[in-house]
């Protein structure tokens, strides 16, 4: 038997972008309200493999999304012209916590927000990559901006992300430097070598595309934001 939590959380998975390949996500998804703290594994500096840009295709298949990498390794000859890929950042970072407004896993753990409002707390602690798009006018890409310009480097500190909005058009996301102390752990640090390169990574994930039976059409292949 399931109760409405399992099942819900059934549904939610089935509506996260799918992949066609094997390698295990690594990706942070988000919803709205939600907000993360993470220690950045990339510096922002110009040799920075663990910070690159990259452009998705996202793809309506049935009732099911799936992301396709742009790369000149990826047939994607058959996605419609109209249907263009967004241009996004990805960065590895150290997640350390995910602070959300409904609870929907019974391991999250209760806290007490602003003006005393209940949210929960899931403790992730671990290597994630976060990818976004830049936002209109570059806007979410330039707040990451300032925090490098303010610490002079993207692992400083804490940094917060945090999602606003639900819908394709009314999503929004702020990043913000945090005076939070918390660092990776000693025993993790080993790990950062291991880390694969941004693209090696996306094209691993999302570099194989099957053309569904029949082909695509145009109602099967929209421009939505899904992150």
């Amino acid at each position: 038997m399931s109760g409405i939590a399992r099942i819900q959380k059934r549904i939610d998975e089935s509506r996260k972008p799918t992949t066609s390949g094997n390698a295990p996500g690594r990706e942070l998804w988000f919803r709205d309200g939600d907000q993360v703290f993470i220690s950045s594994i990339a510096t922002g500096a110009e040799d920075d493999k663990f910070l690159d840009e990259l452009y998705l295709y996202t793809l309506r298949i049935g009732n099911r999304f799936t992301n396709v990498l742009k790369d000149d390794r990826v047939d994607t000859s058959a996605i419609p012209d109209e249907n263009r890929p967004s241009h996004k950042f990805a960065i590895w970072v150290y997640a350390h916590n995910v602070i959300h407004t409904e609870k929907r896993n019974d391991d999250w753990v209760e806290v007490e927000g602003p003006a005393g409002k209940k949210m929960y707390r899931e403790d992730i602690n671990d290597f994630r990559i976060i990818s976004l798009s830049f936002g209109r006018s570059d806007y979410i890409w330039n707040q990451l901006v300032d925090v490098y310009s303010d610490w002079g480097a993207l692992n400083k500190g804490v940094i917060r992300i945090k999602r606003t909005g639900q819908g394709m058009y009314d999503t929004s996301y702020s990043i913000t430097a945090t005076p939070k102390g918390d660092k990776v752990p000693e025993e993790k640090i080993a790990e950062i070598d291991g880390l694969p390169l941004i693209k090696e990574y996306f094209f691993e994930r999302y570099g194989t595309f099957n053309v569904p039976e029949g082909g695509l059409t145009n109602d099967e292949s929209k421009d939505d934001e899904l992150f």
